[in-house]
Parts: C-alpha cells; sequence; structure tokens
C-alpha cells in the first residue's frame, strides 16, 4: 500500500511538474532583440518571431529595435529573452571587455545564422592596393559605438596601425559614408565585418568601379588567434561589380542569443523553426545566401542552450 501511494505521489509529481512547464512556456513572451528600424536584423527578426508564433500560437512576442552590444546587455538584464548578437561580440561580453564593464554569465547559445564579412572599399583608379597603402588617407571605419568599427579598429592595430594614421577620421552611418566617397570627401570606407552584400557598396561600384582590400594571411591569422568569435573568410570573384578577383579577411558570425533561463521548450521551439524555414529566409534575404543551415550548431565557445541542444542531437548535427 505504501509503495502504491508513493508511486501515485512521484506520478502527481511529474504530471504537475509538466503542467507547470506546459502552462509557463504558452505564457511565455518572446522579446527579440534585433536592430534599428529598417535595419537587417529587424527584417529577419520579424520574419522568424512570425514563423514561431505561427508554430505556436499560445506564445506571445515582439521584436524590439535595440541592435549592437545593447542586444547581449538587454538578454543579461531580462529587457530581452533572446536576440542578434555577433560572435566577437558575445565573446567581448563573456570576457567582460570593450563595450562591457563586467562579465556577462547568464547567456547561451542558440544558433549560428550567417557571416558578416570584412569589407575594406576604395576606389579602383586610386593608389590604395593594400591596407598598409590606407595612412595618411581619409577613412570612414562604421558607425560610432558599432561593432563594425570595433572589429575595423582590431584589424587596424594588428597591422601597428591606429586612428592617428589617417589624415581624417569620420564614423559615419552607411549612407553618410558613402555619400562622402562619392563626393570626394572620403578615400576608403572601411567595414572590420559587414553584411554581404553591403547594400552601400552596390549603390558605389554602380557609380564607379571600386577595389576591395585583402588582409594578409598573417593578419588573418593574428586576428583569429587573439579574438575569439573571429574566423577567416574569402568573399569569391565578382562580389561586386568590376570586382573580378576573391577578396580575404574574417568574418564575425551573426548569432542568436538567448537568457539561460528561457523555458526549454520554447528555446527548442525556436531553434527548430528556424531551421525549418532556414532556406526561405536565404531566398528572400541576400544577407543570408551566404549563409548554412549546417552551420546552425556550429561550435563558437559558448554553452548551448538545453532547448537547442535537444534539437541538434535529434537532428544528428551534435553527438
Amino acid at each position: 500500500m505504501l509503495k502504491k501511494i508513493i508511486l501515485i505521489s512521484f506520478v502527481a509529481g511529474l504530471i504537475f511538474l509538466g503542467f507547470q512547464s506546459t502552462t509557463y512556456s504558452q505564457s511565455y513572451e518572446i522579446k527579440w532583440g534585433t536592430a534599428p528600424a529598417g535595419g537587417l536584423w529587424q527584417v529577419i527578426g520579424t520574419m522568424m518571431l512570425e514563423d514561431i508564433l505561427k508554430a505556436n500560437p499560445k506564445l506571445k512576442g515582439s521584436t524590439i529595435p535595440i541592435g549592437g552590444a545593447a542586444n547581449v546587455m538587454g538578454v543579461s538584464e531580462g529587457k530581452l529573452n533572446v536576440a542578434f548578437s555577433f560572435t566577437d561580440v558575445t565573446h567581448d561580453a563573456l570576457e567582460g571587455r570593450e563595450f562591457f564593464k563586467n562579465k556577462i554569465k547568464n547567456i547561451k547559445q542558440l544558433a549560428c545564422v550567417f557571416p558578416e564579412p570584412t569589407q575594406f572599399i576604395v576606389w579602383a583608379d586610386s593608389n590604395i592596393k593594400t591596407v598598409q597603402d590606407l595612412k595618411g588617407k581619409r577613412i570612414s571605419p562604421g558607425p560610432k559605438g558599432s561593432a563594425i568599427e570595433v572589429v575595423t579598429r582590431r584589424i587596424l592595430s594588428a597591422y601597428g596601425m591606429s586612428y592617428k594614421d589617417f589624415s581624417k577620421t569620420q564614423m559615419l552611418s552607411f549612407s553618410d559614408a558613402a555619400q562622402q566617397m562619392t563626393d570626394g570627401h572620403l578615400d576608403a570606407i572601411l567595414y572590420g565585418a559587414m553584411v554581404y552584400p553591403a547594400p552601400s557598396f552596390v549603390d558605389l561600384s554602380s557609380r564607379k568601379e571600386v577595389r576591395l582590400l585583402s588582409l594578409s594571411d598573417d593578419i588573418i591569422n593574428k586576428l583569429v588567434q587573439s579574438y575569439k568569435g573571429l574566423e577567416p573568410y574569402t568573399l569569391p570573384p565578382n562580389s561586386y561589380r568590376g570586382v573580378t578577383y576573391p577578396v580575404k579577411g574574417i568574418a564575425s558570425q551573426v548569432n542568436i542569443i538567448v537568457r539561460e533561463d528561457m523555458p526549454v521548450d520554447v528555446a527548442y521551439l525556436i531553434t527548430k523553426t528556424v531551421s525549418e524555414n532556414f532556406e526561405r529566409y536565404r531566398k528572400n534575404v541576400k544577407a543570408m545566401q551566404i549563409g548554412n543551415v549546417k552551420d546552425m550548431p556550429r561550435d563558437i565557445g559558448l554553452a548551448f542552450h538545453p532547448g537547442a541542444l535537444k534539437y541538434y542531437k535529434e537532428k544528428g548535427w551534435i553527438k
């Protein structure tokens, strides 16, 4: 009799826990940190969230236009529970450097989505053929406070250069930098990690022939070894009009992070939904065309959320 009572109590406990988990998940509100209105991350995040809410109509959710390092901080502080980041920014958060005063410990990895590679652009008729040739020139290294600018700065530092080596350094928006270069007020736009193809660069290359600068092999190796989250990446020939050669550089992956306390079934659903719709995203978003669904479980040095890990193991992508 006592055994029966214990067994019934145990089963009832399991049912209660399962009910509690399901109830919590069904009432869960997804707060997805993307990028400022109109930005690529907002477009992709909106598509993904719509698919997730269709897969489980009992969930609620919205995209929140923040962007960059603020996304990671937002997830850590609970203002967000899922967000896009860059893999190198994620590691900066884990190590407490650059934008982060303290080490962030309460985030987990869901997936890598697509790489954003180095793109250093100059006019093809200029005398700038290598990164070293940029000394004394007028540059824009990316918008102020952006992750792009941080990577650009790290690349220049690997070459033994700083902003003091240039006659003018302007941290401009993408559109303003392109206009300044068109008007002859800039010699180069340097984006250490940037969406490809960059709309402003497509526009520039349609006006006049451009040149993209490669990074040297030793610099690429130095950067990859110095900064977790960066990886070697080569743009193929014909990346832009007139750029008929491969362009060597690095890339940072756009990744999806979540709070570690996100319910397992919610994290599982997000991962599963993104995976199952990945090819549709690739067809509709140019930047995702260099992404690969099987790169979603790439190990970036941040532990996977158990919900993501469950899905990847079911797919056989992680043993």
